[in-house]
This record gives structure tokens, sequence and C-alpha cells, in this order.
């Protein structure tokens, strides 16, 4: 997603932190590495959820995510 939506590191980070996620740098370029580096780390389904909640808020701030929404 981050390359089909050409953003950068410091949107990214900013996409999580609107929706109450901050993250480092360091985590969100673990999510890049390579399967078999010491640093990789798997993008969990809480990470994925908060990006999308974040990018509603970027492109439509009017609606708030639906709250009551989980995928469990």
């Amino acid at each position: 997603m981050k390359i089909a939506l050409n953003l950068k590191e410091e949107e990214t980070l900013a996409i999580l932190e609107s929706a109450g996620l901050p993250i480092s740098k360091h985590e969100l370029s673990a999510f890049f590495r390579k399967a078999g580096h010491k640093h990789f780390r798997v993008c969990k389904d809480q990470i994925l959820r908060n990006f999308l909640q974040g990018l509603q808020l970027k492109h439509h701030p009017a609606e708030k995510p639906d709250a009551d929404f989980s995928w469990d």
C-alpha cells in the first residue's frame, strides 16, 4: 500500500499516529525488510487496521471510523 499510494516514511508515520498508533521509524522499516533479516517484523492485523483508519481520517476527515466495528 505504501508503494501504491506513493507514501513517504513521514507520511506513513503520520497516518498511523492520527489513528492512535504512533510507531518509530525503526519499527516501520522492520515491516519492509526481507523475511530472513534479523530485524524483520511481521505486519500484524492491528497495524494494518490502524493504517487503514488513519487513511480514512486523512481522506475523509468528516467521517469517523466506526468504533463498534471489529474484525474479530
